[in-house]
């Protein structure tokens, strides 16, 4: 008896479609339809986003950093092995470019994080000015109305 997989492949296909199309979805949040409460947490989440980026960032240049250090040093010790004397070059340049490759990749996640989390910060702001209904210019004391044209 012959199975056709074509069949459990497309559905599986299919789930798959599905659930990254949900997960796209869900990230998305109308900042109008949130209250006071809602949007002050969503601020503090996009302010520890961009603090997040931030920090990723300048400890992912001293790992760089260290990393080319760490395989020039590598790179510059004198090799043991006789039919080989270029065996420690290969080795510096390999840990140096590894590693450098890996920092640079993570500094490029930190800097679009630290962009979110500063994007999302700033339409917080600005939706929380909406409760903020305080008067301005006006000298009344107590109770009063503003007109504005």
């Amino acid at each position: 008896m012959k199975r056709n997989h074509f069949s459990v492949r497309r559905v599986i296909l299919i789930l798959l479609a599905c659930f990254v199309s949900n997960s796209i979805m869900a990230q998305k949040v109308n900042l109008d339809t949130l209250d006071i409460e809602q949007l002050n947490l969503y601020m503090d989440k996009a302010v520890k986003m961009r603090n997040t980026g931030t920090i990723l960032a300048f400890s992912d240049i001293g790992i760089v950093a260290a990393s080319f250090i760490v395989g020039e040093n590598i790179t510059n010790t004198p090799s043991d092995d006789p039919y080989d004397p270029n065996k420690n070059e290969l080795k510096g340049l390999a840990v140096g470019l590894l590693s450098g490759m890996a920092g640079i990749s993570t500094i490029v996640v930190s800097i679009g994080l630290r962009a979110i989390g500063e994007k999302r910060y700033t339409k917080a702001e600005l939706a929380l000015q909406k409760f903020d209904i305080k008067p301005e210019n006006s000298m009344a004391l107590g109770v009063g109305i503003t007109i504005r044209f």
